[in-house]
Parts: structure tokens; C-alpha cells; sequence
């Protein structure tokens, strides 16, 4: 009997940003031992060394099939474009693309009267700018079969008391993707979000005890996400096996969108 894993991703071309922490570092390593090639990218030029080392040494791989670049994905769409047309020269396709950049860094826990103008900027760039970015340089390059994740937050259902601006830009996320999904999906190419709850992430733990403590309290399971959690149900979409399902808003977050969320006493 043959026992050994199957390699879903074989062939496959896959471009991650945000990949140099959190959910997006989590997914890179398995999309790789199952036999994608990889074009991964973030900010942070250390991080993305120590994931170019960690891919370097993965067991059973006979060639290197990735390449890692300093993208912000949010600042300017030249950036972005020079980044997917790197890819198509090096690999000569693009299959699928997880667009995971984006956070709640820049934005003060304030009320809606109180944002300042740079928070609205940032807020947009980080979650909103930046994957309408990378939708516009890597859709030209997507044909049938192919797979577009974008990963969005529960706040984009509910909101967050405090992080109004960074709900509505996940929001944006939403509608951005199921509008696409019903745009390509006569040319056969697929788009859906994830919607994580709270993650165990160094952003979150940058926020302080409160909130995340606070968040858990209105989870029915108690406890916030793991990044290689959020990972799988993105690796999933990204697949074959997801194949009919497109316009997917998929909600991992403990339950959290069953609830009522109180923040502020």
C-alpha cells in the first residue's frame, strides 16, 4: 500500500503575501511540502530570511521552487505589479494567491468621531488597498482551475467596537471578493474569503491582555485561534478540493459570529 502524502499542489503556482508572520508564514510550509512552488512576500526583511531558511530545508524536496520578496502590498500597486510579473518570469504562471496582509496596527481603540485622517489611510492601505492591488496584477494571469483566497476577519461581519475603521476595510474584503467571484467564475477562476476570529499573532499580543482576553470571553470555545488553524481552511480554498465553492465567505473563529461581543462596559 502506498502510504505516502499526497502532493494536492504538485505543479502548482501559489503567491502569498503577509507570509512573514501569523497565518501567511503558517501557510507556506505545508503548500510547499505538498509540492507547490512558492512566491512569497511581506515587509519584514528578517522574517522573510527565516522563512526563505525554513522552506530551504524542508526534507524531500529535490529543487527549490520559491522565491521571497519585499512587498508592501498596500503602498504602491507598482510594487505589486513588478512582484506578480517576477513570479510569471520565474515560474511562467500563476495558479493560486493567498492574500493575507493586513492588521489593526495604526489604528487607536477610539470611537468613530475620534479617527484621525492617517489612521482612515492606514487602515485602508494595510487591509483594503493592498488586495485590491494584488487582485488587479494577478488576475490577467489566472486561468481555469485557478484559486484566489483573501483573508478578511470577523470583524467584517460584526465589527469591532474601537476598530471601526479596520471592520470596514475587512468588509470592503468581502464584497470586493464575492463580487469577483461572480465577475471570472464563467472563465473558471474561483475567489473566497476567510474570515479568522482572534489569532494568537504578535499584533494581537501588541494590543495588550484586554482585548484579547475580552474577545475570548465571547468565543464559545474559549481561546483564540492558532495561526496554522486559519492555514488549513485557506489551503483548502486555495485546493482542488474546493473546487464548486466560490463567493465562500468561510467564518474560523471558534464561534465567535454566533454571539453578541462587548468590549466596552
Amino acid at each position: 500500500m502506498n502510504t505516502a502524502p499526497t502532493k494536492k499542489f504538485c505543479g502548482k503556482v501559489v503567491a502569498i503575501t503577509g507570509a512573514t508572520s501569523g497565518t501567511g508564514f503558517a501557510l507556506a510550509e505545508p503548500l510547499y511540502e505538498q509540492g507547490a512552488s512558492l512566491a512569497v512576500s511581506g515587509r519584514n526583511a528578517q522574517r522573510l530570511e527565516v522563512l526563505s531558511q525554513a522552506l530551504s530545508k524542508q526534507q524531500n524536496v529535490p529543487e527549490q521552487r520559491f522565491i521571497a520578496t519585499i512587498v508592501d502590498v498596500g503602498k504602491e500597486a507598482a510594487q505589486v505589479d513588478a512582484w506578480v510579473e517576477q513570479i510569471i518570469s520565474i515560474f511562467g504562471k500563476l495558479d493560486c494567491a493567498a492574500n493575507v496582509a493586513g492588521g489593526s496596527a495604526g489604528e487607536s481603540f477610539s470611537l468613530v468621531a475620534e479617527k484621525m485622517d492617517e489612521e482612515f489611510e492606514a487602515a485602508m492601505d494595510t487591509n483594503l488597498r493592498g488586495v485590491i492591488n494584488c487582485m488587479r496584477a494577478q488576475i490577467p494571469h489566472l486561468g481555469r482551475g485557478s484559486s484566489v483566497v483573501n483573508v478578511s476577519s470577523g470583524s467584517a461581519i460584526r465589527g469591532i467596537l474601537g476598530l471601526s475603521l479596520y471592520s470596514a476595510a475587512k468588509a470592503g474584503v468581502n464584497n470586493l471578493t464575492k463580487t469577483a467571484a461572480h465577475e471570472y467564475g464563467p472563465q473558471g477562476v474561483r475567489f473566497n474569503v476567510v474570515n479568522p476570529g482572534l489569532i494568537l499573532s504578535p499584533t494581537v499580543q501588541n494590543l495588550g491582555s484586554e482585548f484579547p482576553r475580552r474577545l475570548i470571553e465571547t468565543t464559545p470555545l474559549r481561546r483564540a485561534a492558532e495561526p496554522v488553524e486559519i492555514a488549513r481552511s485557506v489551503a483548502y480554498l486555495l485546493g482542488d478540493d474546493s473546487s464548486f465553492q466560490t463567493g465562500c465567505i468561510m467564518n474560523v473563529d471558534g464561534g465567535y459570529l454566533t454571539g453578541i461581543a462587548a468590549f466596552w462596559a
